[in-house]
């Protein structure tokens, strides 16, 4: 019995550390099939309380915008063409149970139109904003589901000027955009009105139309709005990955330790924000971290 307690005393000390992920608990979808194993240590791993396999990485797939819809999550991946060492190719977007994580339908972006599918967002009346770095779209998620194909349901915009594609969120009035890069001088945010895609379809749009933009870390690969209104901001490489809260100004309120490759962020309808990884999948499966999941994030056990 004093052995047990120990034991139990060390399990409960390790994941109160957040350092720890528990390997034996089940997650939901399909383990690709060429990963032996995955990293059994990230940062804040216990307040990572579900997990669900990332869909279709056993096909070469990699994820990088992430959005909630109901009892589902919607995936935006992109598939390196001519091969693994290419960081853009054929965009497709794949609708997940959040609470199986089995994938329940997809469709694919116009090839050439989107090459990387950075950010996703719904943002309502059964619209879909898909991020592309120098593209954004606003789809017909029904139509495109019921086809396969987003092409004959969207409208979209080339993106010029200091707008790019890196991610989306959406405040619930307006969308905004996120640069990435790692120049801290040049990491904004720019927020954009959603009547431009009905004036500008099929033009460009420059940041002269942008209703405002802020500052934000460098490095930033993802975006959710809270109820607060805050922004919560995912920023990554190969090496580490970090977890902001971000006042509607810009200003830092609070930064975290998280999971490297770390991508998009997602807040679904209960509250609760998710977030997903790229590491683990084929192209970086040289990274020291293989941590290939979509993964609900409790905000109060961060530390």
């Amino acid at each position: 019995m004093n052995a047990l307690r120990v034991l139990m005393g060390a399990a409960v000390a390790v994941l109160a550390s957040g350092c720890a992920t528990d390997v034996t608990a089940p997650a939901g979808g399909e383990r690709p099939t060429y990963l032996g194993a995955v990293t059994e240590s990230v940062p804040n791993a216990a307040a990572l309380t579900h997990r669900l396999w990332t869909p279709a990485v056993d096909q070469g797939y990699v994820p990088q915008g992430l959005t909630a819809v109901g009892d589902h999550l919607l995936v935006s991946s992109y598939h390196p063409s001519p091969d693994l060492k290419s960081a853009t190719g054929p965009c497709r977007v794949f609708r997940i149970e959040a609470a199986s994580g089995r994938i329940d339908g997809f469709f694919d972006l116009p090839v050439g139109a989107c090459t990387h599918s950075g950010g996703l967002e719904f943002v309502g009346h059964g619209r879909l904003l898909l991020a592309d770095t120098k593209r954004l779209f606003l789809i017909d998620l029904e139509r495109a589901l019921a086809s396969g194909k987003a092409q004959g349901a969207m409208k979209s915009f080339a993106l010029a000027g200091k707008l790019r594609g890196s991610f989306a969120t959406f405040d619930g009035r307006d969308v905004w955009i996120g640069t990435w890069t790692r120049d801290v001088t040049q990491a904004r945010m720019f927020r954009l009105d959603p009547a431009l895609f009905d004036a500008h379809d099929g033009g460009t749009v420059d940041d002269s139309l942008a209703a405002g933009s802020i500052a934000i870390p460098a490095e930033c690969q993802g975006a959710a709005v809270d109820a607060s209104g805050d922004f919560w901001l995912s920023a990554s490489n190969g090496r580490w990955g970090k977890l902001y809260r971000v006042a509607r100004n810009g200003d830092v309120k609070a930064q975290y330790g998280m999971v490297a490759g770390l991508e998009d962020l997602a807040i679904d309808g209960h509250g609760a924000l998710w977030g997903l990884s790229e590491s683990g999948t084929r192209k970086y499966m040289s990274w020291p971290t293989h941590f290939p999941f979509i993964f609900r994030i409790d905000v109060e056990r961060l530390r």
